[in-house]
Parts: structure tokens; sequence; C-alpha cells
């Protein structure tokens, strides 16, 4: 199966996000359809949802705060139920490049991936020198648990074969998933490539807690490592 600008979603978890949303989607909506954005609004206290609905998408929304994987779920589960067969995964905030959507349709069909993950540039200067070294790390462990090599673990902007979710049940519903994901698409055989992205910090706010984020990746690495092997529903 090969990923198409018609059976590819669009999912966006968003917090807090109405100040990007209407240059998001115009930009979207320039390399892809409209009606294929789904848009997920993690209990934001501002006015994303109504900007969503202003903007004629399809939105969901949760009356609280569950975390970035919940979004994505949601999401996921939506683009399922609507039929498509894949998804990518952009975030609201405009550190996702849309223009560059195509390009992971295009790798898909090149390299017949079941995920297709955007790397973005670790170097100093493109990448605030934290997050570098806790993308290396994290990079390197998930690699190791889900034997392939991993190069940006943390990257949300990817492409998904909703086939594989549809198998999958999750113990994250935070920052986290996106990790868990993969290991769980390695022990399904899944196929992974990459795309370079660019890398764009413009003083957004993060919505990291990085030490519940810290030890939920740790809960997650010791459950794929001693957990049980089964991942089917």
């Amino acid at each position: 199966m090969k990923a198409t600008i018609n059976n590819t979603a669009i999912v966006i978890p968003a917090y807090n996000a109405d100040k990007y949303l209407e240059e998001l989607i115009s930009r979207i909506s320039q390399v892809s359809l409209r009606e294929n954005i789904i848009l997920v609004s993690d209990g934001s206290s501002d006015n994303t949802m109504e900007v969503g609905r202003k903007l004629f998408l399809k939105v969901i929304d949760f009356p609280e705060n569950r975390g970035k994987g919940a979004a994505l779920i949601a999401g996921f589960a939506a683009a399922i139920n609507s039929g498509f067969r894949f998804a990518i995964s952009i975030d609201a905030d405009l550190q996702h490049d849309p223009d560059e959507i195509p390009n992971f349709i295009k790798k898909q069909n090149e390299s017949d991936g079941d995920m297709i993950i955007g790397k973005r540039d670790f170097r100093c200067g493109r990448m605030p020198f934290l997050r570098i070294c806790s993308n290396k790390i994290t990079s390197f462990i998930v690699s190791l648990v889900s034997n392939r090599k991993i190069y940006d673990s943390q990257s949300g902007y990817r492409l998904y074969n909703l086939n594989l979710i549809r198998n999958l049940k999750f113990s994250s519903t935070r920052y986290q998933l996106e990790s868990e994901i993969i290991i769980k698409y390695a022990r399904l055989g899944g196929r992974f490539d990459f795309i370079p992205i660019a890398t764009i910090y413009i003083g957004q706010e993060s919505h990291i807690s990085h030490f519940r984020d810290i030890v939920n990746f740790i809960k997650i690495i010791f459950h794929a490592i001693f957990g049980r092997n089964g991942e089917q529903r």
C-alpha cells in the first residue's frame, strides 16, 4: 500500500495553539487536503477549538489536558474510522514546516516504509544544547531496544501506516508515546525510513515536564525490556 494525498490524514495534536492555527492550516492546505486534517485540542484553555471549527476542520476536543500521546491516539483512531490508511502527525506551533508533507509521502512510496520519521539537525546553534543531549540519549536507547537505528526518536513529524496502529495498545499518554510506537512498530516487523526536516525553534513555550517525562520514558523502556511480548489487542 502506497501513501497518497487522498488516503493520508494530517493529525495535529494542539495545546493552546490558537495563534498559530490559521497560518498552519493555510500552509497545509497548499500541499494536502483540508478535509483530511484532524485537530485534537488537548484541554486547551484558549480558542484552539473555536479556531479549528471556524476553519472547518474535524476537531476532537478534550475537556482537560491528557497529554500529547493521548491526543495522537485519538487522532489516529479518528483517521482509521474515517477510512484513512496513513497519517502524518505535525505539531501545531509551526516548529514543523508543512511544506515538507509531500516529502513524507514521496519517501513512503520509495521505501514502502511503515513509519517515516523527520530527522532534525542536531548541530549546536540549530537546536538548544539540552535538547541535543536529551535526543541523542533517548535515540540511542530506543535504537537498542527496538534493534533499529533511530536517528531522532523525539521527532513528532512523522508518517504512520495506520494498519499497524490498529493492532497496538499503548501505555503512554504523553510525549513518550512516540518512543513507544517506534518500539512496538519494530516488534511487529515494521519498516522505518527517515527524511531530513527543517530544525525550527522560534521561542514557543515548551509543554514538556522534564522530570515527569524522564520517569515516564524509563517506565516505557523498562516495560519494553521486561514486559510481556504480545502487542496485539
